[in-house]
């Protein structure tokens, strides 16, 4: 095998940005903190349903009493024991009972909901340091050609200062522009050794565990045209889960109402109970008193509210108001989801803008370059007029690779909210 190629499983076992968002999605604290409480939810719900249920209960209890005879000549010790078995079953709670199970099942839809919301919030940071990291590499790979450009016209430089067509100022010239790209390539180095770190860290992978990029094959050009914001509002508007998520939330404090106006309504129950007891003082062996003091009960309770201290009229109104606030917080959420897109899509056109125009100012640079130093080569220009042409150069290089990356990543970002999974293929 050559030095620099890899093997099939060197290249599996290197990370993509699908790779991240998987492993971000699985491993993520806010995330996993989000599905437990999904899994509470459900709990919560198999509660709710379980209150039509009878409740079932059973009680021993062994007594002991010692007391003087009549004329007080001396006590007596006799124990007792009581057994029994008590079950109550609602009949009737005014919709309570309904109401609670509705409102937990919506509850588990919300948890769901925050879950797919926190792995929405996980993917676009995994994304936004992704994105750093690829930029933060080819700025690196650029200044690293720059770097071997710049050398190899030093090289050219003093054998034209050998033949004398160049002066030793152009030579300084060269030697002092070397520098500067070393030192910007060091910097770069250093700049990406930071992203990577950073992509780890948001990971959270372990520090003893390696952490290899598998660089994309390509990186797609910014789309030219963006649609229509009327078109990705609506499309942000179906596909985000805020917007169920608060409408579900209306739901729940609407059977918070119902359930705070059912406090006003009688409630039934049922119950039912069996019981028997034994005691020394009684004539009869055990068995026999058990069998003589069975007992059975059964009864329809009914509780009607006629003042609670306007305890009800209490919650009714609170519950109202929550439930006004919860239609608030749907335009609310729906307006913030709206302005922030907004943002994106301003922001996404600005830097598509940005790109264009830079891709211009690097062409015209690199042509104005390649001019001057032709000029250079045939002694018509000196080292310093060359050099300030390549500075013009680097910055218009370096510009365009930030553009560039900036307008695809807001881009991607308007594309992910939009209900589309983030990826690089074209």
């Amino acid at each position: 095998m050559l030095a620099g190629q890899s093997t099939d499983l060197e290249i599996a076992e290197r990370w993509t940005l699908e790779r991240c968002i998987s492993y971000a999605l699985e491993n993520n604290i806010s995330v996993r903190k989000t599905r437990l409480q999904a899994d509470a939810e459900a709990a919560t719900l198999l509660q709710a349903k379980s209150s039509w249920l009878p409740s079932l209960s059973a009680s021993a209890s062994i007594s002991g009493n010692n007391s003087r005879a009549y004329d007080n000549t001396g006590g007596q010790f006799t124990s007792g024991m009581q057994t029994g078995i008590n079950s109550e079953m609602p009949i009737y709670q005014g919709g309570i009972i309904s109401n609670q199970i509705e409102a937990s099942r919506l509850e588990l839809q919300k948890a769901f909901l925050n879950t797919e919301e926190a792995g929405n919030d996980i993917v676009i940071s995994v994304t936004q340091a992704w994105m750093n990291l690829l930029f933060a590499r080819e700025n690196y790979l650029y200044y690293k050609e720059s770097e071997a450009t710049s050398l190899g016209a030093l090289n050219r430089t003093k054998s034209l200062f050998e033949l004398g067509s160049v002066t030793r100022q152009d030579v300084a010239e060269m030697q002092a522009q070397y520098a500067s790209d070393r030192y910007s390539l060091v910097t770069s180095h250093n700049e990406l050794d930071i992203r990577l770190t950073s992509l780890k860290t948001l990971l959270d992978i372990p520090y003893n565990e390696s952490f290899s990029p598998l660089w994309p094959a390509r990186i797609p050009e910014p789309a030219g045209e963006l649609p229509l914001f009327s078109e990705i509002a609506g499309d942000v508007l179906k596909a985000r889960p805020e917007i169920e998520n608060s409408l579900l939330s209306e739901q729940v404090a609407a059977l918070d109402l119902d359930n705070a106006k059912a406090g006003y309504l009688p409630k039934v129950s049922l119950s039912a109970s069996a019981s028997s007891s034994f005691s020394e003082i009684n004539e009869g062996s055990f068995s026999n008193q058990m069998n003589d003091r069975f007992a059975q009960n059964i009864g329809l309770s009914v509780s009607i509210p006629l003042f609670s201290r306007n305890e009800n009229r209490v919650n009714v109104t609170r519950s109202r108001i929550n439930f006004q606030q919860a239609r608030l917080e749907i335009n609310n959420v729906r307006n913030q989801l709206l302005q922030t897109v907004e943002q994106l899509y301003v922001d996404a056109l600005a830097q598509q803008s940005r790109y264009e125009a830079a891709r211009d100012k690097a062409d015209a640079a690199r042509l104005s370059y390649q001019l001057r130093q032709e000029q250079f080569e045939l002694g018509m220009l000196n080292a310093i007029a060359l050099r300030q042409s390549r500075d013009e150069l680097l910055n218009a290089e370096a510009e365009l690779i930030q553009s560039r990356y900036a307008a695809l990543l807001y881009q991607k970002m308007l594309d992910f909210y939009r209900g589309k999974p983030i990826t690089f293929e074209d």
